[in-house]
């Protein structure tokens, strides 16, 4: 009864099969003079099918004459076990016809460059039986530099940075496999029924990777000194616009600080930096020049059309040119010679 059990059991896994994703290997994001930022470095997990025919074809002929070789060959790789304990896990593998039988996980590519000269394996897949399944690791060369810049892949929560940007170029398109479903849940692929996965598009930024370690350094000595609970540098080359470095820090309950949040790219109140735009659009417009006056007041406050402007500081005195509301930066100026301008006309 137990034989004829295996044997309706290996029938029914051999017609069980269906296909699987395999994901392509994502694109690289470099600095602007070519140094990698963020890049995949792939691992190879190694299984046996002892049930290929060609391991099995002749009375398993092939198998016994690459058996010592192949076992001498991986000891002397992977140098955790001895090549008699490899030998007779490799033959028990074999006489119960392991269809799923894991040899090795997390093979570099070096190792796994290695391990492709191996006796057996160099005789291909058909005639082998060794599996080979490829998985990828995200990597930061640069460690902490640039990291909310640079963002995270992240399997089981979203993306952020530039990793999210410009995740549907760096993620390629995936590819697909049949494969027959054994007992236990492994998987074995199907020769012959496979879509090779389009790997993912390379990323060039604008980052200049010292820029961004002087920055950072900066941005730090200055947040301990100030203790201040949050702190941010965007350091632009004005030339051309691009921007070559990017820091953030943000206090921890602790006390120490971290990059945690892109406080660059949230929204925040424009401040007294919106006076410059107004005061051009004002110039441009032609309703005041620089040098016509305003009455400003002494309070430090007044009403513009509808709505009461507050001054931080009250003026030196009741009247300022245009340029003079612009240097002591006065609300209540800059809102008067906008309203002058633009209150019949908003959307000029």
């Amino acid at each position: 009864q137990n034989v004829q059990g295996e044997y309706w059991r290996g029938l029914s896994d051999s017609m069980h099969q269906k296909y699987v994703e395999l994901d392509a290997e994502r694109g690289t994001i470099f600095t602007e003079d070519g140094q990698m930022l963020s890049t995949s470095i792939p691992y190879y997990d190694i299984y046996i099918d002892f049930g290929a025919e060609g391991l099995r074809d002749k009375g398993g002929k092939r198998f016994r004459e690459n058996l010592d070789s192949f076992a001498i060959a991986v000891a002397a790789l992977f140098k955790d076990r001895s090549v008699a304990a490899y030998k007779a896990d490799l033959k028990q593998g074999y006489n119960k016809k392991r269809r799923y039988f894991q040899l090795r996980k997390g093979l570099s590519f070096e190792e796994y460059k290695e391990f492709r000269t191996f006796p057996l394996v160099r005789l291909g897949r058909n005639k082998s039986g060794v599996i080979v399944e490829e998985r990828s690791k995200r990597l930061n060369p640069f460690g902490l530099l640039a990291r909310r810049t640079i963002g995270l892949s992240r399997e089981n929560a979203q993306n952020v940075g530039l990793e999210r940007t410009y995740d549907t170029m760096l993620v390629g398109q995936k590819g697909k496999r049949l494969v027959r479903m054994m007992a236990g849940g492994a998987a074995v692929p199907v020769e012959g029924y496979e879509i090779e996965p389009e790997n993912g598009k390379d990323v060039y930024t604008t980052l200049d990777i010292h820029m961004q370690d002087i920055v950072e350094t900066a941005l730090m000595k200055m947040m301990v000194q100030s203790e201040s609970q949050t702190g941010t540098v965007i350091l632009m080359e004005t030339k051309t616009g691009k921007i070559k470095a990017i820091a953030n820090l943000g206090r921890l309950k602790d006390g120490s600080y971290s990059e945690t949040m892109n406080y660059a790219l949230q929204t925040t109140e424009p401040g007294s930096t919106i006076k410059l735009a107004t005061l051009l659009a004002v110039l441009d417009h032609g309703s005041s020049k620089e040098n016509d006056l305003v009455e400003v007041g002494s309070a430090g406050r007044q009403y513009v059309g509808v709505r009461n402007i507050n001054d931080a500081e009250r003026s030196p005195k009741p009247m300022l040119t245009v340029k003079e509301c612009f240097a002591h930066s006065s609300n209540v100026g800059l809102a008067k010679i906008a309203y002058k301008a633009f209150a019949d006309k908003p959307d000029v």
